[in-house]
C-alpha cells in the first residue's frame, strides 16, 4: 500500500553511550586494569560505567529509550568490542542475567499490556546475520542471501526477509533461540563461542487508534544488534576459515569506525563524507547512525592486561560516538493517514457552517426588531438610518451567503476525494489478499 508521511516535528538527539566491564575469566587471571578510583575520570570520557550485570545498564540508560518504541519513535541499541569483551552476553544474557534483547521486549509487552488507551498494537519480528558481507535470514531453516535496498519511504530493507507476527515476548525470545542456533559461532584462543557473523533482532510495533479518526496508524521500531567481536589473529591463532571469517569482521568493523569518526567530524567542523557504502553492516546501521532514531552504543571492554590495547581502542570510539547527532520523529503517516487529515478537515467545515447560519439568523433577528415608533420630527432621519443599515445587513448577508455556498461546494469536494481515497484504499486491499492468496498458493 502507497504510503504519505505526515509531517513531524525532529528532534535533534545525542548518541548516548554506556560501558559495561566484564569481570577477569580464570584463564586471565592477574591483575585488571580497569579501575575507578575518582568518578570524573571516567565519566569525562564516557558517560555510564557498569560491572557485570546487565541489568544495570538497561535501567540507567536503555529502558526510557525502550519505552519510546509503543509511542512510535525508533530505537538502536548495539554492543561494541573486541571479541570476547562479553557483547553476545550483554545482548542476549542468561536466565539468571538476562541481556539487554530480553529486557527490551519484557519492556516492550509490559508497557502495551498496561497501556490504558483502546488502541490495537500489532508487534513483528525478524531477525538477520551478516556472514562474510552476506545477509542471511536466521528466522528460515535455509537461508539463501539476501540483499539491501533502499526504500524513499521505510529507508534500508531487506527484501525477502521473514517477518514473524508476535504477541509477548516469550514467542520473541523462542524465536531469538532458534535465530542464535543457526547464527555462525567458532571457539577461538580467545572465546569459545565467538560470533562470527553481526546480528539484528528487529522488533516493529504498530498502534492503531480506535477514536474517530483510526485511520491513524503509529509505527515504533526497534533494532538490537549484537556486532562480532574484533579480533587479532595472533591473539586468536586463527588460520583457514576463522582467519577469512576475522579478517571480513575487522574490515566491516573498520568501516564502522570510519562511519563514527566521520560522524563525529560533521558535528564538530561541518560536513564530511560517511562511508556508509564499505560495509552491510554500515548500511544496516545508517538510520542507527545518523538518521530518526535514538541510538546507545553498549561498549563492552574487558579488564584483563592482556586486552588493554582492545580496551583503549573500544574507550575512543566510545569517546567519538559521543559526538554523533540523530533527527528523532514519530513515524505517523500512511495514506490512511491522509484520509483521518480530510476526515478533520470536514468536521471543522461544518462546525465554520453551523456558525454561519447561527450568525445569519441572528442578523434576522435584529432587523425584524428595529424599533418602528419614533418621534415625528426625528422620523425622516430614522428612514434614512433604517434604510442605511438595511442596505448593509443586506450586503453582509449576501457575503455570508456567499462563504457558505464556496463552504458547501467545498465540503462537496472534500467528500467526493474521501469517496475515491477510500475506493482506492479497497481496490490496494484486494490485490494485497489477492497477492497473498498467491504466496500461500
Amino acid at each position: 500500500m502507497p504510503s504519505i508521511r505526515a509531517p513531524a516535528a525532529r528532534k535533534a538527539t545525542t548518541l548516548s553511550v554506556a560501558v559495561k566491564c566484564r569481570p577477569l575469566t580464570d584463564r586471565e587471571g592477574g591483575r585488571d586494569i580497569v579501575r575507578v578510583n575518582n568518578d570524573k575520570v571516567i565519566v569525562e570520557l564516557i558517560f555510564l560505567l557498569f560491572y557485570m550485570k546487565s541489568i544495570g545498564v538497561y535501567e540507567r540508560s536503555i529502558q526510557s529509550t525502550i519505552a519510546g518504541v509503543i509511542q512510535g519513535l525508533n530505537a538502536t541499541v548495539f554492543a561494541y568490542g573486541s571479541t570476547g569483551s562479553g557483547k553476545t552476553y550483554t545482548m542476549v544474557g542468561t536466565k539468571d542475567d538476562p541481556g539487554l534483547m530480553v529486557l527490551s521486549l519484557n519492556t516492550i509487552f509490559n508497557r502495551i499490556k498496561n497501556d490504558k488507551s483502546s488502541d490495537v498494537f500489532q508487534v513483528t519480528c525478524s531477525y538477520l546475520e551478516v556472514y562474510n558481507e552476506v545477509i542471511y535470514d536466521l528466522l528460515e531453516k535455509s537461508s539463501g542471501h539476501l540483499e539491501l535496498r533502499e526504500d524513499p519511504e521505510q529507508g534500508i530493507v531487506v527484501p525477502g526477509l521473514r517477518c514473524i507476527k508476535v504477541n509477548s515476548a516469550d514467542k520473541i525470545l523462542e524465536l531469538l533461540n532458534l535465530g542464535n542456533s543457526r547464527r555462525k559461532t567458532e571457539s577461538t584462543e580467545v572465546n569459545e563461542t565467538s560470533s562470527r557473523s553481526h546480528a539484528v533482532l528487529e522488533i516493529s510495533v504498530t498502534r492503531k487508534q480506535r477514536d474517530k479518526y483510526s485511520n491513524q496508524v503509529i509505527r515504533g521500531k526497534l533494532a538490537l544488534v549484537d556486532l562480532a567481536g574484533s579480533e587479532r589473529a595472533c591473539e586468536t591463532n586463527s588460520g583457514g576459515q576463522k582467519l577469512r571469517d576475522g579478517a571480513n569482521i575487522n574490515r566491516s568493523l573498520l568501516a564502522l569506525a570510519n562511519c563514527i569518526n566521520a560522524l563525529g567530524k560533521q558535528q564538530k567542523k561541518g560536513l564530511a563524507y560517511v562511508p556508509y557504502r564499505n560495509s552491510k553492516l554500515t548500511r544496516i546501521l545508517k538510520d542507527g547512525l545518523s538518521g530518526n532514531s535514538q541510538t546507545i552504543m553498549i561498549a563492552t571492554i574487558s579488564p584483563a592486561v592482556s586486552q588493554y590495547h582492545h580496551t583503549v581502542n573500544t574507550l575512543k570510539y566510545a569517546d567519538r560516538a559521543k559526538e554523533i547527532k540523530t533527527h528523532i520523529q514519530k513515524n505517523i503517516g500512511t495514506i490512511n493517514t491522509h484520509v483521518s487529515d480530510y476526515q478533520r478537515m470536514i468536521d471543522s467545515l461544518q462546525i465554520e457552517v453551523s456558525q454561519l447560519r447561527k450568525e445569519l439568523a441572528d442578523k434576522e433577528t435584529q432587523l425584524i426588531a428595529k424599533p418602528t415608533e419614533k418621534a415625528s420630527d426625528d422620523e425622516l432621519s430614522w428612514l434614512d438610518t433604517l434604510s442605511h443599515e438595511t442596505s448593509e445587513n443586506v450586503q453582509e448577508r449576501i457575503n455570508l451567503q456567499k462563504a457558505l455556498f464556496e463552504i458547501e461546494e467545498m465540503n462537496i469536494s472534500n467528500h467526493n476525494e474521501l469517496q475515491n481515497l477510500d475506493d482506492a484504499i479497497a481496490k490496494q486491499q484486494v490485490k494485497y489478499h489477492c497477492v497473498l492468496n498467491l504466496i500461500k498458493i
